[in-house]
């Protein structure tokens, strides 16, 4: 039997796992800081390229200038730059990528915890009714759920 309240229920869910759901749900099965660290890492990774092809960019455009002064350059000393340029770069990037997934995390919990709320619900509805159907008795053991 078609229940409004479990009709109202699902469409809830479905709406959330359509749209929010498909960011927020992967997060539930992360701890906040596996979670932070995880997509931090993979931000990090990903500057990393960036940095990299900006790098090879930088060098084909100046590369008649690399080419012409190939002897005189202190290759040591550019090393240095490009090295304290990086660390520069990726710890900014990491930085504020920390913040921004931390942030992210944050947002979504009470989303999740709602979601979760929701399908327990739906799922003590669904096992009175098999029970009902079935000419089982039905206890109601209502109580506050944390």
């Amino acid at each position: 039997m078609v229940r409004e309240q479990n009709v109202k229920l699902m469409s809830k869910i479905a709406i959330y796992e359509k749209n929010k759901g498909r960011q927020e749900i992967p997060m539930n099965s992360y701890y906040k800081g596996d979670y932070v660290r995880i997509y931090s890492l993979k931000a990090v990774v990903h500057a990393t390229i960036a940095f990299v092809l900006i790098a090879a960019i930088v060098i084909m455009y100046k590369l008649d200038y690399i080419l012409t002064n190939i002897l005189k350059v202190d290759y040591k000393q550019l090393a240095m730059y490009l090295l304290i340029i990086y660390v520069c770069f990726i710890s900014v990037y990491w930085l504020a990528s920390r913040i921004v997934y931390a942030r992210r995390y944050e947002k979504a919990r009470p989303n999740i915890i709602i979601y979760n709320h929701d399908l327990k619900k739906l799922r003590e509805v669904s096992e009175k009714e098999v029970v009902k159907s079935r000419g089982g008795v039905v206890i109601h053991d209502d109580f506050i759920d944390f």
